[in-house]
């Protein structure tokens, strides 16, 4: 079983957990593949729970009681793709990270808990750069179903990669697919007319980098026409000095459902390193997010 098939589910038992393992089979079911679903007791949490409520118990019982918690949920999606439950005592976002890991897991869906719609909770947050895998980030406020899909691509392998993934998703959903790639204002360019532009030229400068964009969007997207079109789907070049901003407003006006998008790297640290576009719409997108991280090198 590929890694693409095999997907861990972050419950918390939050309102969003039901919304995250239903989402995680999902996919699982259009790739033929597998979920687990994973329940992290905070061990320093717990232990100011046992001694608040003065229980006499141990973490062995706590671990149980969550795993019937975790079993009643997941009777929810009982029969629709293989599915197996883990509940382990530890810092969530690390023991996220190991089983995605151990388990050679491609995708992790997890919930943001940004009820106030401004920022993601800290374990979200921490779990987009510790896990090796793509991970997708559901809006706690969202619906069920993806009907708008957007994918931003810069042309690179990333962005490549972060396609394929979001036509995946579309076919799964059967939701409609943009492409958005953006560049930089060719009016507010004080360099370019003149550096990279021909005086003699029977177009003007920002005509030359509108067609140019438009070109290399046409030619990015030759190994996927087979599959999009199999899908509704619309490709649009924005113009911003700030591409996030542009690419929320968008999905805003468009009520976009989620928007995928690849990141840079990771670090000599080994954290995952987002660029200051991921970064903000992770934050500020009006839907959920699916962040795709580099091909693996061969």
């Amino acid at each position: 079983m590929s890694a693409d098939t095999k997907i861990v589910a972050a419950v918390d038992f939050s309102s969003i957990s039901p919304v995250v393992l239903e989402h995680a089979v999902k996919i699982a079911c259009h790739r033929g593949g597998s979920v687990m679903a994973v329940h992290v007791l905070d061990e320093s949490r717990l232990k100011d729970w046992i001694d608040t409520l003065g229980e006499d118990t141990s973490a062995e019982n706590w671990i149980e009681k969550t795993k019937g918690r975790l079993t009643e949920l997941a009777a929810t999606q009982a029969g629709k793709c293989e599915l197996t439950l883990d509940v382990s005592l530890g810092r969530p976002y690390q023991k996220i990270a190991e089983l995605v890991q151990a388990t050679g897991s491609g995708l992790l869906v997890i919930g943001a808990h940004d009820q106030d719609k401004r920022r993601m909770g800290s374990v979200a947050a921490k779990c987009i750069r510790a896990v090796a895998s793509d991970v997708l980030v559901l809006r706690d406020w969202q619906g069920r179903l993806f009907k708008k899909i957007a994918a931003c691509v810069d042309f690179s392998e990333t962005s490549a990669k972060a396609l394929g993934q979001a036509l995946d998703f579309a076919d799964a959903h059967n939701a409609g697919l943009e492409v958005i790639h953006v560049i930089f204002p060719p009016k507010n360019d004080p360099w370019g007319e003149t550096m990279v532009h021909p005086l003699d030229s029977s177009v003007s400068y920002e005509a030359a980098v509108r067609e140019r964009a438009r070109r290399r969007m046409e030619l990015f997207l030759k190994p996927f026409a087979d599959r999009l079109e199999k899908l509704e789907h619309s490709t649009v070049v924005l113009e911003s000095q700030c591409p996030a901003m542009a690419i929320s407003a968008h999905a805003l006006a468009e009520s976009t459902d989620l928007i995928v998008m690849g990141t840079q790297g990771r670090s000599w640290l080994g954290s995952l390193v987002l660029g200051s576009t991921a970064e903000r719409l992770l934050n500020d997108a009006p839907s959920s997010v699916l962040v795709v991280r580099p091909p693996q090198e061969s």
